[in-house]
C-alpha cells in the first residue's frame, strides 16, 4: 500500500488545484444567493420567532436538545454544495448520535475544506472508524485531492485488553462489520487496516506524512498510542481531531490527551459538539 502524491507534495500551498479540490466542500462565494420573498419570510420573520420562543425556552434549559441556527456562509451564501449528501451519510449508520450533531459535522466540513485550500501535504487517517460515519466524508476529501485515507480499526468492538474496569465492556460499538464500512465509504482512495492498533501497523506499508488525522478512539490506550504515532507524521498546519474529549463519558480518552500535549507547543481548541470534539492545528 503506497503513498499518494499528496504526500509527496513539496510544491507551495495554495493554486488552483487546491482551490477546486476545497470548492467540493466549501465554496467562498463573493455574493449572497438569492432567496425568493418566502425563503426571506422564513429565515428572518419565522426563524426568528421560533428562536425567540421555542429557541429561548429550550436553550436556557437543561434540556437535551437546543435549536440553533445554521452558519451564515452555509444558508446565506451556500457555502457547502454537498451538504445536504453528507448529512445523509453522516446520519445513515449512526441515527442513535449523529442527526442532532450538527456542530460536529460542520466542524469537520470546514475544516477539512481548509486543510485542502491551504494545500497542506500528507494522506488522510483516522483511527477509530466504527461505521463509517465520517470516514465516508474524508474519503470524499481523500478522492477530490488525489490522495489516501487510510482506516485503522478492529471493525469488531473494542479490544479487550484496551479498557479498564470503569470503561463500558468489551462489547461496546461491536455492531460495525468491515464489509458495512466498505459499502459506505467504498475502496478508492482508501486503505482498510484491521486489528488492533498499533499491532496493526505490523507488515503493511502508510503515508509517513499526514494532513488530516482523526482520532475516535475513545479508551486511554488506543488514543495515546494514536497520538504517539500520528503527531510526529502530522504536516504543520496539518488538522488532528480528537473526538470525546470534554465529553465526560470517556476520562481515559481525556486523560491521554492531556499527558500527551504537556510538552507540545499546540494546545486543544474545544469544540461544542455532541460529544466533546477538540481540535490541534500543528504548528
Amino acid at each position: 500500500m503506497g503513498a499518494s502524491n499528496g504526500t509527496d507534495r513539496d510544491a507551495p500551498p495554495g493554486g488552483p488545484e487546491a482551490e477546486d479540490a476545497a470548492a467540493q466542500f466549501y465554496m467562498r462565494r463573493p455574493h449572497e444567493r438569492k432567496k425568493s420573498r418566502f425563503e426571506r419570510f422564513l429565515a428572518r420573520n419565522v426563524a426568528q420567532a421560533v428562536m425567540n420562543s421555542i429557541g429561548s425556552y429550550l436553550n436556557s434549559r437543561r434540556s437535551k436538545i437546543y435549536l440553533a441556527y445554521r452558519p451564515d456562509s452555509h444558508f446565506d451564501f451556500e457555502s457547502i454544495p454537498r451538504f445536504s449528501e453528507f448529512y445523509r451519510r453522516f446520519v445513515h449508520q449512526a441515527p442513535r448520535y449523529n442527526p442532532g450533531d450538527l456542530a460536529r459535522l460542520y466542524t469537520l466540513i470546514l475544516n477539512v475544506a481548509r486543510v485542502l485550500k491551504d494545500d497542506i501535504p500528507g494522506d488522510f487517517a483516522e483511527l477509530g472508524v466504527y461505521r463509517g460515519n465520517t470516514a465516508q466524508i474524508l474519503a470524499e476529501a481523500a478522492r477530490a485531492a488525489g490522495r489516501r485515507l487510510y482506516l485503522f480499526d478492529t471493525f469488531a468492538g473494542f479490544s479487550s485488553a484496551d479498557y479498564a474496569d470503569a470503561e463500558p465492556p468489551s462489547q461496546a460499538f461491536a455492531d460495525a462489520s468491515l464489509d458495512d464500512v466498505r459499502r459506505l465509504v467504498g475502496t478508492e482512495s482508501v486503505e482498510y487496516i484491521v486489528g488492533k492498533f498499533p499491532e496493526s501497523l505490523s507488515g503493511v506499508t502508510v503515508a509517513n506524512r499526514f494532513a488530516i488525522v482523526h482520532l475516535d478512539c475513545d479508551l486511554y490506550k488506543p488514543m495515546a498510542a494514536g497520538l504517539a504515532y500520528f503527531y510526529p507524521r502530522l504536516s504543520p498546519g496539518g488538522l488532528m481531531i480528537l473526538h470525546d474529549y470534554t465529553s465526560g463519558h470517556w476520562s481515559g480518552c481525556a486523560q491521554a490527551i492531556d499527558e500527551f500535549l504537556k510538552d507540545k507547543p499546540e494546545r486543544a481548541v474545544l469544540i461544542p459538539d455532541k460529544s466533546g470534539s477538540a481540535i490541534l492545528v500543528k504548528s
